[in-house]
């Protein structure tokens, strides 16, 4: 067993995924990401041999260069982190020059890190309970990168491509395709802790 920053225990046998907030504040945001991670992983936890911890931590956003791509500071925080898959949010923008040049809603950081951006998230929710219902899509996505998968053909699907945040109103699930390659993912993984 071990105790993570904010005194929750972890079982070391565990696949253990790390959600770590850089200087988010608001309480509903915390509270429905990690929901969101519960629920998702309750339901693929019948079809993985292992069971996972889930634990959250707080650390404050790194010191960025106005000219620097500003995952870069994120990136290696995270790496440092103990965790089969971290993930990180942070109210920061995380801006592509590569055109079409835009916000980005989260990022691959390294094999099995990502991180979630709420910068367009509140620029483009007129309301919070829109915010929460885009984060919560947003939350599978982002882990969906933090495993590896990347974008779904399938429209409906939470892992589809997503330009636009009205497009990310258009995810409605996690296609069949998509969570076959969340659970293969997440077995791939639990193989490694187990060896």
């Amino acid at each position: 067993m071990k105790v993570t920053e904010d005194g929750e225990q972890t079982d070391d046998s565990a696949l253990s995924i790390v959600l770590v907030f850089f200087d988010v504040y608001q309480k509903s945001i915390e509270v429905t990401i990690r929901r969101t991670m519960e629920e998702f992983l309750s339901s693929l936890q019948s079809e993985l041999s292992r069971p996972f911890d889930l634990s959250t931590m707080h650390q404050h956003n790194p010191l960025i260069s106005q000219f620097k791509h500003k995952k870069e500071g994120f990136c290696p925080i995270l790496h440092e982190i103990d965790g089969s898959i971290k993930i990180g949010i942070t109210e920061i923008g995380i801006w592509d020059p590569v055109p079409p040049s835009r916000f980005l809603y989260g990022v691959e950081c390294d094999a099995h890190a990502s991180l979630l951006s709420l910068y367009r998230f509140r620029q483009e929710s007129t309301e919070t309970d829109q915010l929460l219902q885009r984060l919560r899509k947003a939350t599978i996505k982002i882990f969906g990168v933090a495993c590896g998968l990347y974008h779904c053909d399938d429209p409906g699907c939470f892992l589809t491509y997503h330009m636009t945040i009205s497009d990310l109103d258009t995810g409605m699930y996690a296609c069949r395709g998509c969570r076959d390659d969340f659970i293969r993912a997440l077995q791939s993984l639990n193989s490694r802790i187990g060896a």
